[in-house]
């Protein structure tokens, strides 16, 4: 069982690692909207739906332009990430509720008219995540947050009835008067261990759960360019019925497809003009989107009951030979569901249309994977087992694919 908490978590700090300005933004935001809650009386539910949504409130921010711009206090236009937010959390029902407050957080209080936007009930979570992620971006580095402190309630104080409710003010008032909640925020933004710890309700998932979760973040992962939009989809398809061939269990074959999903959850890092580049990659370039995997690792490494799912996704591009990246992992340590997953990450990889070129005919990616397996990169045994099942192998990554550009277009006409 795998703690849906850890993985919301990590998907967090996952999208808080597109720039180092936005380090800890979504666990500053989360940390101060819980501790005004709490001061606000609000109840378990609400303090719970609050901090996860404050967790996630900025996840829709699919470029590092779009994350930046909106750390300004007076952000313009600061609604499409929150619904690009709402719209890729909605249809789960884990996050249901999260999608709604998340949608509306950046709404001005305007007098209490802010309570209805467009024509829609707006949540009072909504606008306490809106105070508390205004509060975290006039947080200076240049100085302790401690002395901040002041003249951080002074331009919140300035704003109150027009962009904030004025009770959430006053809370803010009394909780700034708190020593430990300015060290605890500088504790959060270095990364350190701090005193009040965040209480969050917490699910356990089952495997067909991890899927559905793994899923969507696949759609996070990939909805940032319209290159990536349905890679993850296709590789999770592809390392999936490949291990069905190979006559792996049920659920070791799911797990495998659980892992296909998040195997690239580290390309957050990259810059989308890297993952956009329609040539080679410079060695400087390259050098960027090799620690993918790296922190696709570290990532997916905090999440207990994930070990296996983590191993599969993280050493996809590990070869036979030592000769892979990123801990030079030979034949002998790589498990059968790792050496899975770096077949069908190549063979979707050379499939599907890339920015650079057209996804190649079967002649050209049988040469591919042989030559590959020839110099033990990676392992024979699978790659003759693709070739002989290459139909089927291949209508299936066609058919997910298919659907997954079908919700990336859908997705993107909803934006407009």
């Amino acid at each position: 069982m795998v703690s849906l908490l850890e993985l919301t978590l990590q998907l967090s700090r996952a999208s808080d690692m597109v720039s180092p300005e936005l380090n800890h933004h979504q666990r500053l935001v989360a940390y101060i909207a819980f501790n005004l809650g709490e001061e606000l009386c609000f109840d378990e539910k609400k303090l719970n739906e609050v901090s996860v949504a404050a967790i996630l409130h900025d996840v829709g921010g699919l470029s590092m332009q779009e994350r930046i711009k909106v750390l300004k206090f007076e952000a313009i236009n600061p609604h499409q990430h929150a619904r690009i937010g709402w719209l890729l959390l909605k249809d789960y029902r884990e996050f249901a509720e999260i999608a709604r407050i998340i949608k509306f957080h950046h709404v001005d209080w305007n007098r209490g008219g802010g309570l209805r936007f467009c024509g829609e009930t707006v949540m009072p979570e909504s606008h306490l995540i809106h105070l508390s992620d205004r509060i975290a971006t006039l947080i200076s580095r240049d100085d302790k947050i401690i002395n901040q402190k002041d003249q951080i309630f002074k331009k919140i104080a300035s704003a109150s009835g027009r962009k904030f409710n004025p009770d959430y003010v006053k809370a803010f008032e009394k909780l700034k008067e708190k020593e430990f909640f300015w060290y605890d925020l500088e504790s959060i933004s270095n990364g350190r261990r701090y005193y009040k710890k965040i209480n969050f309700k917490d699910q356990c998932l089952g495997i067909d759960e991890l899927i559905g979760i793994t899923k969507l973040y696949a759609r996070v992962i990939d909805f940032r360019s319209n290159f990536t939009a349905v890679h993850s989809e296709g590789v999770s398809a592809v390392a999936n019925r490949l291990a069905q061939h190979l006559s792996c269990d049920e659920l070791t074959c799911k797990k495998i497809q659980a892992a296909g999903y998040i195997h690239d959850i580290g390309k957050l890092s990259v810059p989308t003009e890297i993952l956009e580049k329609p040539s080679a990659l410079t060695p400087e370039e390259f050098a960027v989107m090799k620690k993918h995997t790296y922190h696709t690792y570290v990532l997916l490494n905090q999440v207990q009951g994930l070990e296996e799912v983590n191993e599969y996704a993280a050493m996809h591009h590990e070869r036979l030979d030592g000769s892979g990246y990123p801990f030079k992992l030979t034949g002998k340590e790589l498990s059968l569901g790792a050496r899975i997953m770096a077949v069908a990450d190549i063979f979707t990889a050379v499939t599907e249309n890339r920015p650079y070129r057209k996804g190649m005919q079967k002649d050209q990616v049988i040469m591919i994977l042989k030559n590959m397996a020839l110099d033990e990169k990676i392992d024979a045994g699978i790659v003759e087992n693709l070739i002989t099942n290459y139909l089927d192998i291949n209508i299936v990554r066609i058919n997910a694919q298919k659907k997954a550009r079908t919700r990336y277009v859908d997705f993107a006409k909803l934006l407009v």
